[in-house]
C-alpha cells in the first residue's frame, strides 16, 4: 500500500485567499477537499491529512509540517491551495513541482486530470525549488517523498467557481487529483 500526505495549505490564523463568490477562505475549502480525497484513497492508497499549524513563522511551519510528513513515511505529498488575482480574468490551473523526475510525473498526472475536470486553462506545470525559489517552493523541497502544491483554479474567477462551488463538484476535484495519484503510483 502506498502513502499519500495531503497538506493543507494555509492555517486558521493565515486562512490564505478568499473566493469572491463564496468568501471562503484556502484554508476552509481545502481542509473539506482534503476530507473528500481522504475518501477517495481505497484499499490501495493510504492517505492521512496534515494541518500546518502557526509556530511562529512561515519557515518552521513548512519544515513542521513536512517533518511530520515524513515521520509517517509517505510515498508522496501534495499541498492544496487555490490561486487569486486582482482581476476576474485570471482564470486556469496549475501545478507546481521541485523538478525532481518523480515530482514532475505526479505533477504531469494530477495536472492532466485537474484541467481535463475543469476545463479551465492549463496554465501548465511549473518549478520552484532551492534554485529558482518562487512562491510555494518550501513545501516543495523540505521533505523526502516527491511533492506538488496544486492551485486547480482562481477563487478570483468566475470560471474558476462555477467550476468548484457546488459539493458534487468539489467531491469531483477530490477524485480527479486521486485518478492522477493513482497513476503516478502506478509508475513506481
Amino acid at each position: 500500500m502506498k502513502k499519500l500526505a495531503i497538506v493543507v495549505g494555509h492555517n486558521s490564523h493565515s486562512p490564505g485567499a478568499v473566493r469572491s463568490d463564496t468568501g471562503e477562505s484556502e484554508f476552509s475549502y481545502n481542509s473539506r477537499l482534503a476530507g473528500y480525497m481522504q475518501q477517495y484513497g481505497g484499499p490501495d492508497i493510504e492517505v492521512r491529512v496534515f494541518f500546518r499549524e502557526f509556530v511562529g513563522s512561515y519557515t518552521r511551519e513548512i519544515r513542521k509540517v513536512y517533518s511530520e510528513v515524513d515521520n509517517w513515511g509517505a510515498d508522496a505529498s501534495i499541498e492544496l491551495h487555490f490561486n487569486s488575482a486582482g482581476t476576474p480574468d485570471a482564470s486556469g490551473t496549475e501545478t507546481l513541482t521541485s523538478g525532481s523526475a518523480k515530482s514532475v510525473t505526479l505533477a504531469q498526472e494530477v495536472q492532466m486530470h485537474m484541467v481535463e475536470l475543469l476545463g479551465l486553462r492549463d496554465r501548465g506545470i511549473q518549478v520552484r525549488n532551492s534554485r529558482t525559489k518562487g512562491r510555494g517552493y518550501m513545501s516543495l523541497v523540505s521533505g523526502n517523498a516527491p511533492a506538488i502544491l496544486i492551485e486547480p483554479f482562481f477563487g478570483s474567477s468566475p470560471k474558476g467557481q462555477v467550476k468548484t462551488d457546488e459539493e458534487h463538484e468539489q467531491r469531483a476535484l477530490a477524485e480527479a487529483v486521486m485518478d492522477g495519484v493513482r497513476e503516478y503510483f502506478a509508475h513506481f
